[in-house]
Formats: C-alpha cells, sequence, structure tokens
C-alpha cells in the first residue's frame, strides 16, 4: 500500500513498540455504549495483540448491540456490568491498557474510577476532537473516517500488515463502515478506500457483513422506527431541524434491546431541506441524546456546551439527567442561538 502514505507518526510507533515489548498483560477498553467502530476497532487491537504472543482481554464498559455480535472474537469480551470484580482485577494487574475509539475516562462510563486509578501505561487510539492528556502515548487523528481505519494504518506502521487476516479484516471494515455510513460521509478520504481495498483483498465477504449489520432487524425492532417516525417525529422547518422522541414507555412497548435505535436519528435527514436531526431517548435516571447534522453545520457544539457531551461536527451524543420534556425544552431554546451563530 505504497501509493498514499501512513498517516501514523512514525516516531510514536517507536514508543509502542516499546511498551508492547515490555508488557505482557493488556487490557483493551472501548467506550461505553460502544458501536460497530468501537467494537471493530476493540476485536482487531485483541487478535493482532494475541498473535503477537501477549495476554489480551478486552473490557466492554456495558453491553453492546446484537447486530455485532457475529464478529469475529464476539465471546472473548467482557461485560464490565456483568462481572466487575474480575474485570477490576483484571485491569489492575495488566502492564498496559489500550483507551480505543474515546479520548475522555468520563467516555467509559462505570470503568470510569477504576481507569482513573489504574497504574498501567495506556495508549489511546481514536479519531475524535478534543482528547484529554490521561494517557502515556496518544494515537489521535480527526482525519481518520473511524478508529478502524487508524487500528489498521496503527498495525501497519508496526510492521505487521501481514498478521491482518481476514478476522481482523472484518472487524475493521465493520468499524469503518458503520462509522461513514457506508463510506457515504465526507470523513471518508482517498486513503480510506485504499485501505478498504486491501481488506477486501484478505477475502472478507462484504455482502456478508453489510447483512449482519443491516439486514437483521426484529420485528419490534422494524415497528419501533415506524413509531418513531409516525408518532415521535417532530419537524421544525424554520430551523432546518428534525426531532425524534422516544419515552421509556415506548422502549418498553416495543421491546427495547441494547443498539435497537442504531441508526434511526439519521432518517430525518432524508426529508428534503432537513440539516440536522436530533433523537431524545428517555431510560430510567437519564436521557441520552444523539445529534446528527449535513454539510459544515458544527452540531457538536450543541452536544458540548449543553449536553455534557462531543463528537465530531456531523455526529455527536450527550447525555442530561433533566426530564425528557426539559431537555427537549432546552434544545429547542438554544437552536435560533445556534443557529445564528452559523
Amino acid at each position: 500500500m505504497n501509493n498514499l502514505q501512513n498517516r501514523i507518526d512514525a516516531e510514536l510507533i517507536k514508543e509502542a513498540e516499546i511498551l508492547l515489548n515490555e508488557c505482557a498483560k493488556i487490557s483493551i477498553i472501548p467506550h461505553s455504549g460502544p458501536d460497530g467502530d468501537a467494537i471493530g476497532s476493540s476485536l482487531a487491537l485483541h487478535q493482532y495483540l494475541i498473535k503477537k504472543g501477549k495476554q489480551a482481554q478486552i473490557i466492554s464498559p456495558s453491553a453492546y448491540p446484537v447486530f455485532l455480535k457475529w464478529l469475529p472474537g464476539n465471546s472473548d469480551v467482557w461485560i464490565y456490568t456483568n462481572g466487575k470484580k474480575k474485570a477490576e482485577e483484571y485491569i489492575n494487574s495488566s502492564d498496559l491498557i489500550f483507551i480505543v475509539d474515546h479520548n475522555s475516562f468520563k467516555r467509559s462510563g462505570d470503568l470510569e474510577g477504576v481507569l482513573e486509578k489504574a497504574t498501567a501505561k495506556k495508549i489511546m487510539i481514536d479519531h475524535h476532537p478534543e482528547p484529554e492528556q490521561i494517557v502515556d502515548l496518544m494515537f489521535s487523528d480527526t482525519q481518520m473516517c473511524s478508529t478502524c481505519e487508524m487500528m489498521y494504518e496503527f498495525i501497519e506502521a508496526l510492521g505487521d500488515e501481514d498478521m491482518i487476516d481476514e478476522s481482523i479484516s472484518e472487524c475493521i471494515y465493520t468499524g469503518i463502515i458503520t462509522d461513514t455510513g457506508g463510506l457515504s460521509y465526507n470523513s471518508s478520504q482517498p486513503r480510506t478506500y485504499q485501505v478498504v481495498g486491501s481488506l477486501l483483498a484478505k477475502g472478507i465477504d462484504k455482502s456478508k457483513i453489510h447483512s449482519n449489520i443491516y439486514d437483521n432487524f426484529s420485528p419490534d425492532r422494524m415497528k419501533l422506527l415506524g413509531h418513531c417516525l409516525d408518532q415521535g417525529l417532530e419537524v421544525l422547518s424554520e430551523f432546518n431541524t428534525a426531532i425524534i422522541t422516544l419515552t421509556k414507555e415506548d422502549l418498553v412497548r416495543f421491546n427495547y434491546r441494547d443498539g435497537d435505535t442504531e441508526g434511526f436519528v439519521n432518517y430525518p435527514l432524508s426529508i428534503q431541506g432537513m440539516l440536522v436531526s436530533v433523537i431524545f431517548i428517555e431510560k430510567d435516571d437519564v436521557v441520552k441524546i444523539s445529534f446528527r447534522s449535513k454539510g459544515d453545520v458544527p452540531i457538536n457544539r450543541v452536544a458540548r456546551d449543553y449536553f455534557k457531551g462531543g463528537g465530531h461536527m456531523n455526529a455527536a451524543g450527550g447525555r442530561t439527567e433533566k426530564s425528557l420534556k426539559d431537555a427537549i425544552d432546552q434544545f429547542k431554546q438554544v437552536l435560533p442561538e445556534f443557529y445564528k451563530s452559523l
């Protein structure tokens, strides 16, 4: 792959090699509520480290969507909330911790305090803006379309591209397509397609992968989507914005499972003229919010400034302990000022 240069810093890779050579036991931590990129990059790294003869364990702060559980190595993932003592013992006895697809311990959910106290060396691999200085070695590049793309280049920069087999390639490809809307977002660069081409050359079946991810709606999930678009959708035409609302009762009614609302926030953007779409999901003690936008509308500023979140310019997340109604009212109140600032 010599047409476009590997973007991983050569000096940082030398430091990573030293840390990898010195360690024997490694923890891999994706962000809380992990998506395809977080799980895909974690699984790819895990399989690579096992091939290198390391003892490695993925510890996810929380459960992840059913439609990702076909991925190679899925059965090796520990869910922290299902066994806290075992997970904490492993982390505390690790020589090295990888922080994957997030750049703040706050995104580690219930593992935040555990990671803050952990004495192991830490490496971050992430593509989100505004990383916090919480690690010993930081691989951070917002120009990468996904952490999975970074993971490919990380392994390649270590001189081990030949160790990226079909299984690792499936994991990396999954993260790339789920974080780029099937390569439809502007975050996809020429190098992204070169990486994808290399993954295809490893023998992956992209039709199977797409089917596993996108063609797996349960009847309840399909009905939940229908409810969102029929009863939960509000269009604010004057601000080119759409809002989807889901209550706790809605989730119970449609037998909600982790990941069932994945991608729902994108649907309103297909309405002519819509530039922003937001979904508010009421949980027991928090309202979770996903933000999406088109073009140069920096919706992550709203997530960061008002809803304890952040992310990319066109894709961000947040949360609030306010009631569902108050959360939506707050968003509507800041919307006029936000548009004035554009």
